[in-house]
């Protein structure tokens, strides 16, 4: 991440990074971090994991199974 030739969403990078830490994907949490940023209230997904995971962080999540 500390490249000069490469551009890097850090704080999106560590979401991700914390989600991986607990066991979930990073991208997952990198979604989760997007998302909210853009606006979105709720992180979905069929991932009952990942959900789990983001609801930990006390994020609004919810599970599509």
């Amino acid at each position: 991440m500390n490249s000069r030739d490469v551009a890097v969403n850090r704080p999106a990078v560590e979401a991700g990074l914390a989600v991986l830490d607990e066991g979930g994907d990073f991208a997952d949490g990198v979604i989760a971090y997007e998302g909210a940023w853009l606006g979105a209230s709720t992180f979905v997904s069929f991932d009952r994991k990942a959900v789990s995971l983001i609801q930990a962080k006390g994020a609004s999540a919810r599970s599509l199974r």
